[in-house]
């Protein structure tokens, strides 16, 4: 038997007191067995959907992966004791699930026995498949034959390692020998099921350990594409290795730990394997960045560089380089002077808020057409793009006259406008 959240035992006896089976099952009764806090509950109920509603009427109609369930919230708010504390999201979330057949029906579809596991206090704990034991021995096992599984179900194999990733166990020989003859069969499946799944690997405890058995069972193949794993030089090999023994040392954030993964391969490779994954626009911008961005920012050795970086690639694209690179030193033990410059230098930009954008110049469109510069507000505001050069060599030249004048000087001399950053040697 396991401790149930208050909330989710008063539901639970509503259930079982309108005369409907009812059991926690899966992953939250995993959680709590290892001693974590659980804030997501699954209960399974013999209730359908429409008495539910009438036992819950607060609850949400919910449909995820065309499954209907009722989520009741129970999460409060909790000021901070004072201005210096957070305030913080406390309680649970617990999501009933209709069931059409057994409590052991739905138990042997979860395929890992960690998560085949469930419990009512009044009726007993359901373990079929000894996925306590399992716990308790730190194992990865599937119920039944993994070959079999993995041959029905293939994206179970990136699931399985994900899991190690997550709770920090090994996988059973068995599923290990079954991944080595199977993980070709992930080389045309579902590209977002496998994004996924790398996801959650990447943000999980044991990562390095997720990486590592994606490595040592050809599934990184499937990841990177089978072409740029098995042309992986040297190089390449040993910076994954490296990032598989200090990844966990970093932030877990997602776009982060991607660009570190993608950057342990040269840039060429590392473009197409991003290219593969087909991330949203926003995650590949940010991934092609790790690839063709940090070596950049690493040179940026004046304030006027510095600045015009930030105007060109702007403040979101800036900063995700400069935390990867900050995410690199940690995994890589590089020296820390490069970044400490740019976070002095971004401190004094903001502490004396100096100008580095367009929004930040004194003139803005108008200006440059009502001094008759011209009369078209595209050509205004590409000049204001051209103008913002002087503020970034010196923040004393965002003065109307001085902007204006350099405008019309811009908008009459092509050559003056194109070497705009130039420094002039006598």
């Amino acid at each position: 038997m396991i401790k149930l959240d208050k909330d989710v035992s008063a539901a639970m006896r509503t259930l079982e007191k309108a005369g409907f089976k009812t059991y926690a099952a899966g992953e939250c009764v995993r959680e709590v067995l290892r001693g974590e806090e659980v804030c997501d509950w699954d209960l399974y109920t013999s209730a359908p959907m429409e008495k539910l509603a009438e036992l819950f009427p607060k609850g949400e109609a919910t449909k995820e992966d065309n499954e209907a369930f009722l989520r009741l919230d129970f999460t409060y708010e909790v000021k901070g004791e004072d201005e210096f504390d957070s305030d913080v999201i406390e309680g649970s979330v617990l999501d009933i699930h209709p069931l059409d057949g057994s409590i052991e029906d739905l138990l042997i579809s979860n395929a890992f026995t960690v998560n085949a596991m469930a419990d009512n206090p009044e009726r007993g704990f359901v373990d079929p498949y000894d996925g306590r034991e399992d716990l308790k021995k730190h194992m990865i096992r599937v119920i039944g034959e993994p070959a079999k599984l993995f041959q029905e179900e293939p994206i179970r194999m990136m699931e399985a390692v994900r899991l190690a990733a997550e709770l920090g166990f090994d996988l059973q020989k068995s599923i290990y020998d079954a991944i080595v003859a199977n993980w070709r069969r992930l080389l045309d499946y579902d590209i977002a099921a496998i994004r996924g799944e790398l996801e959650l690997l990447l943000v999980s405890d044991h990562a390095g350990k997720g990486l590592s058995m994606l490595a040592e069972t050809g599934l990184m193949a499937v990841v990177f594409g089978e072409d740029i794993a098995a042309k992986m030089s040297m190089s390449d090999t040993n910076s994954f290795k490296i990032l598989c023994e200090g990844i966990d040392k970093t932030k877990p954030v997602r776009l982060r730990r991607l660009g570190l993964l993608y950057a342990t391969l040269s840039k060429k490779k590392g473009l197409a394997a991003i290219e593969r994954m087909q991330f949203d626009p926003k995650s590949k911008m940010h991934l092609d960045d790790a690839m063709t961005e940090v070596i950049k920012v690493n040179f940026l050795n004046d304030d006027e560089q510095f600045k015009r970086y930030l105007f060109e690639h702007g403040l979101e694209r800036y900063e995700y380089v400069h935390n990867l690179a900050k995410a690199q030193r940690i995994v890589y033990d590089h020296p820390a002077v490069k970044i400490e410059s740019r976070n002095y230098r971004m401190k004094t930009i903001t502490a004396q808020k100096e100008p580095v954008f367009v929004e930040d110049l004194v003139i803005d469109a108008n200006d440059i057409i009502q001094a008759g510069i011209t009369d078209s507000p595209e050509k205004a505001e590409e000049l204001l793009n051209l103008v913002v050069a002087l503020v970034h060599k010196n923040p004393k030249n965002n003065e109307r006259n001085t902007l204006l004048k350099a405008a019309k000087k811009f908008s009459r001399n092509k050559f003056a406008a194109k070497t705009r950053y130039v420094r002039w040697v006598r």
